[in-house]
């Protein structure tokens, strides 16, 4: 019997013999999809070799032995009946014969194909429900004597075809549209995801960052326990730096008024820097609680976000410096004048998306009772050098010269610095001071300098060494210094700065390096040019 087409699924409206009925779906086997209209009243099902299932007017041929069943209508529907030696199945249940209701789930044979029985009100919508297709699924699966496995593989294959090709065409677009839709916000989850894991590292860096900052200010931070360790060294009679100044002088024969001098020029450098977010383009700043106090993470550490509310966050360094004769000019370390890049500090703040911003710089000149705003000019490249630029009013007659010779293995050193930075400038004050501070209750980094520099309390400590090792690049000497103590001037013996103090060699014994003052030269010929 020929299968209609689309076009073909309206039967004739006359009533009696060749009208529409009911009829039979395929839903498995070669014939999956097709429909078999049933018209006649008796009707013979054969399934051939292919497992294709045939339907025929009962009379129209003899029996043949591919025929497994009739059909048969009476009171408003088929009885099915199975021919002999057949046997055939309804809604999973084996069947002589049985009267067909609408729905019904038919089973041609032990391998034969499984078809849908409708009965049919003398027309045949062009289009399948979702709910008849999803039905005609569950039906298959719980009626189908198939291996669980096949029949549910099979279910969902046969119903995506059909939900596909036979449903309106107006379903078919909003499943598509739903399906874009469902793939959208599936795409912007994955790039929230993304966004939120980049955030989340972005974070981390940060952090990272920030806790590499504030290990170096906590260096130059003062702490109750400092303080506690200052009074002992009070009580084993620590040297002052004037009495240390006079050993030295009367040990190296150097003369007092080159010495004294050179301490004048040499400043007690205090800073400040701060971080801004790049992306923002915010400086980092504390997050205030309810009563105005600076809030900390759960690991202690300062709670600083570029939409806090309080004061920029600080991270503060020492340093020493010195003034150079005949320019109003000061010398120091690249590392003291831009903290922030020493080791890889630098690196781990680019990773965090910050950027270094200084925030203040200050430069004590002994027997100066204001300190002096400072300035980067410039700095090298090549060697761990910068220039500040100070106040010329303030700094008139002051400055040490710069040596034309090179130093020699077995040369005499003067070094001057500041060492330890504040604690050892407290130190330096004398018992006093430190009972003053106590009583006071202060430990503020900025009003401790202010105070020693108000009451004439800073000079830099001197120590003597002897050249170990010299080359275009650096001198290596012994003379004793610590942190703090970089950017300090290393004299000869007439007072002529041969070098910059630059680093320390702990494991040569205590030996430090220093930038030779040719670099010096070469920088200050480049402010020139400017």
């Amino acid at each position: 019997m020929r299968k209609p087409e689309v076009s073909d699924m309206t039967p004739s409206v006359n009533g009696g013999e060749g009208e529409v009925r009911a009829f039979l779906e395929s839903l498995t086997g070669p014939s999956r999809g097709n429909v078999n209209w049933l018209v006649d009243n008796a009707l013979t099902v054969s399934v051939g070799d292919g497992r294709v299932l045939s339907i025929r007017p009962k009379d129209d041929l003899p029996p043949h032995d591919n025929d497994i069943a009739t059909l048969q209508w009476a009171d408003d529907s088929y009885t099915i009946a199975a021919s002999v030696g057949r046997n055939v199945w309804v809604n999973g249940q084996k069947a002589s014969a049985a009267s067909l209701r609408h729905g019904d789930m038919i089973e041609f044979g032990e391998k034969g194909p499984m078809s849908r029985y409708r009965l049919c009100d003398h027309s045949f919508p062009a289009h399948h429900t979702v709910e008849d297709i999803l039905s005609d699924a569950y039906a298959y699966t719980r009626t189908s004597r198939r291996p669980f496995a096949k029949k549910m593989s099979g279910a969902l294959r046969d119903s995506g075809r059909r939900l596909a090709s036979q449903t309106t065409i107006l379903f078919r677009i909003t499943v598509l549209a739903t399906l874009l839709v469902i793939a959208g916000f599936g795409y912007l989850l994955y790039q929230n995801d993304r966004r939120l894991a980049d955030s989340i590292e972005q974070e981390s860096r940060k952090i990272e960052a920030v806790a590499v900052m504030l290990a170096q200010t906590r260096e130059d931070a003062l702490t109750p326990d400092d303080l506690f360790s200052l009074r002992d060294a009070f009580e084993n009679q620590v040297l002052s730096t004037e009495r240390r100044l006079g050993t030295l002088e009367q040990r190296a024969g150097a003369p007092t008024r080159v010495m004294a001098a050179s301490t004048r020029s040499v400043a007690f450098l205090q800073g400040a820097y701060g971080l801004r977010h790049v992306e923002s383009g915010k400086i980092l700043r504390h997050v205030l609680g309810p009563n105005g106090e600076n809030l900390k993470t759960p690991f202690g550490q300062p709670w600083i976000e570029p939409d806090g509310t309080g004061e920029p966050a600080e991270f503060q360094f020492t340093g020493t410096g010195f003034l150079i004769a005949g320019v109003p000019l000061m010398a120091t370390n690249r590392h003291v004048a831009l903290p922030w890049t020493s080791g890889n500090r630098e690196k781990a703040l680019s990773d965090a998306g910050l950027e270094p911003e200084m925030l203040r710089l200050l430069a004590y000149l002994p027997d100066q009772t204001e300190p002096i705003e400072a300035r980067l000019l410039r700095f090298s490249e090549a060697a761990d050098l910068a220039i500040l630029e100070v106040e010329p009013s303030r700094v008139q007659e002051l400055g040490i010269p710069l040596a034309d010779t090179k130093s020699r293995v077995g040369e005499e050193l003067y070094l001057l610095g500041y060492p330890t930075g504040l604690k050892a400038l407290i130190a330096q004050a004398g018992p006093g001071f430190l009972e003053g501070l106590e009583a006071d209750g202060t430990l503020n980094f900025w009003s401790i300098a202010s105070r020693l520099s108000t009451q004439s309390k800073i000079h830099p400590l001197a120590s003597r060494g002897i050249v170990a090792r010299t080359s275009e690049s650096a001198i290596v000497y012994d003379a004793e210094t610590t942190t703090g103590g970089s950017g300090g001037p290393v004299l000869n013996r007439r007072g002529e700065v041969v070098a910059i103090n630059a680093a320390i060699l702990p494991e040569f014994g205590g030996s430090n390096i220093g930038v030779p003052v040719s670099h010096l030269r070469v920088l200050l010929g480049e402010v020139e040019s400017q």
